[in-house]
């Protein structure tokens, strides 16, 4: 499972980010903040001008701009390889393998989700797409 509160995986997280060329480009114009979270478990990404210049395993009382978030069971799922971020945090189902009957047909909610300055994340969808790549990285070399 993902630990954003495990001070070693948000350092190679942080390191990681900060190193990546496409999170910088993406993230070149924002000044703002990104609350991870599962199951409790949270991490605060201070960015500014394409970098990761401060982060902490709570939210501090300055807030976020915007969070994503879930269950510990849909980052599992993400991390695992078994379902896709797309997936997660696209409203509507898409596996039935426990549902023969079909009743949660046109059930619209989603496993992981974006909460906060919802323009704000749209504006850098390119950015969390590339956030979440890394956290899979950071959390699949972790559990190697």
């Amino acid at each position: 499972m993902v630990q954003f509160d495990d001070p070693a995986f948000a350092e190679s997280l942080v390191r990681r980010l900060d190193s990546n060329a496409r999170f910088a480009r993406e993230t070149r114009w924002f000044d703002g903040s990104i609350l991870l979270e599962s199951d409790g478990a949270r991490l605060w990404l201070k960015v500014y001008r394409g970098k990761v210049i401060d982060h902490l395993p709570f939210q501090p009382p300055l807030g976020y701009t915007f969070k994503l978030g879930g269950p510990g069971a849909a980052w599992a799922s993400l991390l695992s390889g078994e379902r896709r971020y797309a997936d997660l945090v696209t409203p509507g189902v898409r596996h039935f393998e426990g549902d023969p009957n079909l009743e949660r047909l046109g059930e619209m909610t989603s496993e992981l989700g974006l909460e906060g300055n919802l323009m704000e994340a749209s504006r850098l969808t390119e950015a969390v797409h590339t956030l979440v790549e890394v956290i899979l990285e950071v959390g699949r070399e972790g559990r190697a």
